[in-house]
């Protein structure tokens, strides 16, 4: 039920956890799913979004850590100051901040002089000096934590819907933001505490969601139809619930809704998309790729989706369109412009063979560990000829334990028949 946590988030083992955690400006959890996310195996959009998350969070991290000990400057706790200091200077990943951290440390520890008639506290002092509890008269006082939280997590959702969700009262509010924080299992009493009369399609889309998180999927089914009859244009019920009936091979039903949705207007990108997933897995492929045509005609850009056109196209012989469609992937790093599925497409097809070694040497430069690209590598050799310099880059690969099952098979195949 992996993909399953990942179209719906659920913690840090998915990059919506990491975007989740980036948004609600929880940069020590954030750094952590990041360094997870590393291990595992993503698509180039993906590895290039983890990375850009994971600056944000340790710049974040590090900005935190230079403002604590600002304020501790200020109040005269010089020692840790510095601690805080170096926790900065290890977390930081961009050039300006890095820059205020050195000034910071570079400063003289001196104590400025404060009148003491003067009653204005410092800005940064909060650690050391207790604070009022309410603002001047006439401000607006400070939101609470919880309601920063709620505020970030909505930012990318609809205006209309995210005035609906901060209207809710404390239990769903609560419950909403333990299950954005990964806790499914603290978030599910809270849920069922939910008053009957607040119940209303946005309760039963997230208890649908947290269900289908933890691979409840006949609860999920019930509980995101549920929100359809109470609303049936909610579109986050909608994008919900399609994926539920497919990972329940309800393919019939899911092919019911998608038509559905169409005639009523839902976006077409997005169910042209599903209607592709819906017929791979039941090896329609040229059903599947009809449908993969409609979903990139109406705009669908979304790297995975793209990833799957391709592989479909690929699967039916229409490789020009495969290569059409894999061009328009971006390319990370400094490899001039080509992305890797692209170069792994033209080595499948014995094209563009000095291109992409270049590329696929690259790869082996910015992932190190990662032994697919000298596998790649490899095969680009033997696809030039070069059978000696092939032959051996391919017999250290063979039993490395990093490599992907499916990757080793094909490695040990190379080499059989290679030696054969």
């Amino acid at each position: 039920m992996g993909f399953l946590k990942k179209i719906f988030g659920g913690g840090g083992g998915s990059v919506e956890g990491l975007r989740k955690a980036v948004a609600q400006q929880r940069y020590a959890d954030a750094r952590l799913f990041a360094e997870q996310l590393a291990d595992q195996s993503l698509d180039e959009a993906e590895a290039a979004e983890v990375e850009k998350l994971r600056v944000i969070a340790r710049d974040g991290l590090a900005e935190l850590n230079l403002n604590e000990a600002l304020g501790l400057q200020r109040c005269g706790d010089f020692e840790q100051a510095t601690e805080h200091l170096q926790l900065a200077q290890e977390q930081v990943c961009s050039a300006d901040l890095g820059k205020k951290i050195e000034q910071a440390i570079a400063a003289e520890p001196l104590v400025a002089e404060i009148d003491s008639t003067d009653t204005e506290l410092p800005a940064h002092c909060a650690t050391c000096v207790p604070q009022p509890s309410s603002l001047l008269e006439g401000e607006e006082s400070i939101p609470a934590e919880a309601d920063i939280q709620l505020e970030l997590i909505l930012t990318s959702y609809p205006a209309d819907l995210a005035e609906r969700y901060m209207a809710k009262n404390e239990t769903f509010r609560t419950a909403f933001l333990l299950s954005h924080a990964g806790q499914d299992e603290q978030a599910l009493p809270l849920w069922k505490e939910v008053e009957t009369e607040d119940q209303d399609d946005l309760y039963w889309f997230e208890l649908g969601a947290l269900f289908a998180r933890s691979g409840q999927l006949t609860e999920a089914c019930s509980a995101l139809e549920m929100a359809l009859e109470q609303n049936p244009e909610l579109s986050l019920a909608i994008e919900a619930l399609v994926p539920v009936l497919i990972a329940t091979e309800d393919f019939q039903s899911a092919e019911q809704r998608l038509q559905l949705f169409l005639s009523q207007g839902v976006v077409p990108s997005f169910c042209y998309a599903q209607l592709t997933s819906l017929y791979v897995q039941q090896q329609k492929y040229p059903l599947a790729a009809e449908h993969a045509r409609q979903a990139l005609a109406a705009g669908n850009t979304e790297s995975r989706f793209m990833l799957l056109a391709a592989s479909v196209l690929e699967h039916v012989g229409a490789l020009d369109e495969t290569e059409n469609v894999l061009q328009k992937l971006p390319a990370a790093g400094c490899r001039g412009g080509v992305n890797l599925p692209l170069a792994e497409f033209w080595l499948r097809h014995k094209r563009e063979l000095g291109n992409i070694l270049d590329t696929f040497n690259a790869a082996c430069r910015e992932y190190p560990d990662e032994p697919r690209w000298q596998l790649r590598v490899a095969q680009t050799y033997l696809a030039r000829n070069w059978v000696k310099d092939g032959l051996k880059l391919l017999q250290k690969l063979v039993d490395d334990p990093r490599l992907e099952p499916e990757l080793a098979e094909e490695a040990k195949n190379l080499l059989a028949e290679q030696q054969g």
